[in-house]
Order: C-alpha cells, then structure tokens, then sequence
C-alpha cells in the first residue's frame, strides 16, 4: 500500500521547546481505504486455500459477519495502526521551500547540519534509518 494521503507539520511556537502541531492525516484519500479493504478481503482468500485447511482456525478478526465496505471501513477505523515510519516532510535541496541543502546544512543557520528521516525525499516504504547511519557518519549496524 502506498497511502496518497499527506499529513503536515507545523511549528506552534517561535520557542524551540514547544511541540510542534502534527498531523498524520492517514487514510484521507478513497484510494486507501480502498486498498485496505482489498487487502482484507484479499487475506481472507488466500487463507481460505486449501494449502491452510491444517493451520486454519477461526477468523479473529474483523471477523466473519464484517462483509461490506462500510463494515470492514468501521474496523479499520476502530483498530488500525500504523508502523510508517514519518519522512519527506522537509524538503532538502534549494529553493523557498527547502530546509536544507543536499548535504544536510540547514539553511540560514550557520554550522547547523540536520541528518533525519524528515530531510529524506518522498516515502521509500522500508525503514528509513539505514541511510542516516551512512549520512550521519555511522556506517556500522544499529545496536
């Protein structure tokens, strides 16, 4: 699943200590909840094969009266989670838009250099850590 929805980030304050104002805005596009509800029904298929006739017991949930879109968009609703992992909220490169150059600099503040996730263009769908370990000058596996 590749979620079209997009969240923001905003400062709340001038005070470096304030917590800044998030939204994550999950599943605010139709495309998404239209995969979801693809990939639940597409579990549901694959499970009843009958590869799993040994392994298989009952469904847990959402569980086997939740059928139609309405219902399945309820359970997500109710008991979704994420694992995404936030990156690509502040652009790097140059430009009005840009917080920090291609080397992680940031812009207007001298000796100020940022190596995180939010700097990483676009949502590479895999645990964004990796690369900052490399960036950050850390090229040894985490503990």
């Amino acid at each position: 699943m590749r979620s079209e929805s997009r969240g923001r980030i905003r400062l709340t304050s001038k005070d470096p200590h304030a917590a800044p104002s998030i939204l994550f805005n999950y599943m605010a596009k139709e495309k998404d909840w239209h995969e979801f509800r693809d990939a639940i029904r597409l579990t549901r298929d694959i499970i009843a094969q009958p590869a799993f006739d040994k392994y298989r017991g009952r469904e847990i949930a959402p569980g086997p009266d939740v059928q139609s879109d309405a219902e399945l968009d309820a359970f997500v609703k109710q008991h979704a989670e994420t694992a995404y992992h936030p990156c690509g909220s502040c652009r790097m490169g140059e430009g009005e838009m840009a917080v920090t150059d291609g080397q992680g600099r940031v812009h207007g503040i001298e000796g100020l250099r940022v190596v995180d996730a939010f700097t990483v263009p676009g949502d590479s769908h895999r645990q964004p850590e990796r690369p900052h370990y490399y960036a950050g000058g850390e090229n040894r596996r985490p503990h």
